[in-house]
């Protein structure tokens, strides 16, 4: 269905982005939209309810676990995506067993950064064919990709399942912001989603280069500098620009003998 064919609910869609209606599901007076909003780098799955007419949007990152959905009649949400189980909550990271040893905040940049370039292209990182479902087949995966590679990386993700947005609040909560001077290679880098506007998240490089999932290919790749990032996310969407480094106390190493 295109877009063009729902006025209504055109003012919900970010701008920046291409938008899909990928269902419609009518139930007892209203009206949901299941809306894909792509562009090369970022993509979101967003619900729109309509009730006499008048447009509201529900999430923007359609993802299990968002509290958002618990507003949503379970069979609409059976309806529009079948196999996914939205009520799910994204699951708590530990340590993997034997992993005691303190790591320092050094270490642990430089073993995400390693990784982060290491699997540039590499086909454990194919997005579209190793994603869950829910990423649409990696088109919703940045936040998937990110923690696939921490884990590599670390021996466990960085947390927050799929979304940008859950996955700000677990770094806020449990990792350490950033000021823009003192980013270092090896950090996160994120713009949650918020409102209507669709965000991203990767990984630091030097040079001001950043590693993310890529949406119109499917693969972990280098994608952006910090220029363009700051330029399309927070200049032309009005978003955060985001540094965390990972506190390494929730990222111990394998006891060495």
């Amino acid at each position: 269905m295109s877009v063009s064919t729902s006025k209504t609910i055109q003012d919900l869609f970010d701008p920046n982005m291409q938008a899909t209606v990928q269902k419609e599901v009518p139930f007892e007076g209203s009206t949901y939209y299941m809306v894909e909003q792509t562009s090369d780098v970022e993509a979101a799955r967003s619900l729109i309810e309509v009730t006499n007419g008048v447009p509201r949007l529900i999430t923007a990152e359609m993802m299990p676990g968002d509290p958002a959905l618990t507003t949503v009649p379970d069979q609409v949400l059976r309806a529009l995506l079948p196999d996914v189980d939205f009520r799910l909550s994204p699951s708590t990271a530990a340590a993997p067993p034997g992993f005691t040893r303190p790591r320092t905040k050094e270490e642990v940049r430089a073993l995400v950064l390693q990784v982060a370039k290491q699997k540039v292209g590499s086909d454990d990182m194919d997005s579209g064919r190793l994603s869950p479902p829910e990423t649409n087949h990696g088109h919703l995966a940045c936040a998937w990709a990110v923690n696939r590679i921490v884990n590599f990386a670390l021996g466990q993700p960085v947390g927050g399942g799929l979304s940008t947005t859950a996955m700000g609040q677990v770094l806020k909560s449990k990792d350490i912001v950033i000021d823009g001077d003192e980013v270092i290679a090896g950090m996160i880098i994120i713009s949650p989603t918020a409102g209507t506007n669709i965000g991203h998240v990767g990984i630091r490089g030097e040079g001001g280069l950043i590693y993310s999932n890529s949406s119109s290919h499917g693969q972990w790749e280098q994608n952006k500098t910090i220029d363009s990032w700051t330029s399309y996310y927070h200049e032309g969407k009005g978003l955060p620009v985001l540094h965390y480094q990972l506190d390494p106390a929730r990222f111990p190493g394998p006891v060495t003998s």
